[in-house]
């Protein structure tokens, strides 16, 4: 355990002299902190005209007042979940190349192992590194949005909207872990280093962007704007029967959808965040508990890449 938790601080100390890495990381806590001050002003200011309104209408003397406005200050964090998913994913992939690729280059892979350290600790403490690193991210991304929807806001979030923003910042972690090991499975798995980053970012832009699409357009009540049943007037029984006719192209389309990682951390994401209409009155852990396929679907594949990185690693001896 002593030699994984060495790896691992290597690895930690490695990651600052990564300079891709520091750019992107940079580039997404500006953009969170950008996204997070303007939408938190926004919930400011429309709770600042509310209650100018209210002031007003006490000077003409009137005694019944408008309910305030229903304001989500959780939706505040809703602008930078397309952030988290591209360059988030961005900086995993880069952070599980370069901790593969780094020693590969230099020569370094050999050596390390001569000094009687195990593959199997090696890889782990790789892992490790990299996924306090990005525990690290989420935690201080965490951290600047409560202080922002505090102090620029000026709303004091309950407790189940802090552990609403918890559980969906660990969603963002589980996102990025598996870009993570994607990328150190391909860069085991492949001979050149550039290689391996381009075939791992091809794979993230399918993935992330094109399987979306293709499940969004094969969508038969996305054909119109406001959904294909809704303009036509079909009931809810009506759409259950249509939509049996074309069981085999609905199971398609949501295969295709559910092999998308950013589609489970969008869902899981805009449901804690109470961004989706209908979860609201639910507790974060009941909505973890609705959600759990979006939980699976972060989870269990990036552990199979794992399995499939060990495989690899143990086995070529070419990697050097």
């Amino acid at each position: 355990m002593n030699t994984t938790w060495v790896v691992a601080k290597k690895e930690i100390l490695d990651a600052r002299r990564n300079k891709l890495f520091i750019i992107i990381l940079a580039m997404l806590l500006l953009l969170t902190l950008v996204s997070i001050v303007l939408s938190t002003y926004q919930v400011r200011a429309s709770m600042d005209g509310y209650n100018q309104s209210i002031s007003f209408l006490k000077s003409l003397g009137k005694a019944n007042f408008p309910d305030p406005p229903k304001l989500n200050p959780l939706a505040a964090s809703k602008s930078f979940v397309n952030y988290i998913g591209m360059l988030g994913a961005l900086l995993a992939i880069v952070l599980g190349n370069y901790s593969v690729v780094k020693e590969r280059r230099n020569g370094t892979m050999r050596l390390i192992l001569s000094r009687q350290i195990f593959r199997d600790r090696l890889l782990n403490g790789k892992l490790l590194g990299n996924l306090i690193l990005l525990a690290a991210i989420c935690l201080g991304m965490f951290v600047v949005t409560m202080l922002s929807v505090l102090l620029v806001g000026k709303i004091t979030l309950s407790g189940d909207d802090i552990f609403r923003l918890l559980l969906f910042f660990l969603m963002a972690f589980l996102y990025m872990v598996f870009f993570l090991v994607l990328s150190i499975t391909v860069a085991v798995a492949t001979d050149n280093g550039n290689k391996a980053l381009l075939i791992t970012v091809i794979i993230w832009l399918v993935l992330s962007f094109v399987f979306p699409q293709i499940g969004d357009t094969m969508d038969m009540d996305n054909q119109l704007p406001g959904g294909f049943f809704a303009q036509m007037g079909i009931t809810k029984d009506a759409q259950t029967q249509i939509l049996s006719h074309f069981k085999f192209y609905e199971t398609l389309r949501d295969g295709i959808e559910e092999a998308s990682p950013v589609k489970h951390f969008e869902r899981a994401g805009f449901a804690l965040l109470n961004v989706k209409p209908g979860f609201d009155t639910y507790s974060p852990l009941g909505v973890v508990a609705i959600k759990w396929v979006d939980l699976i679907g972060l989870t269990i594949p990036s552990i199979i890449l794992w399995l499939i990185a060990y495989m690899v690693f143990h086995k070529r001896e070419d990697i050097f």
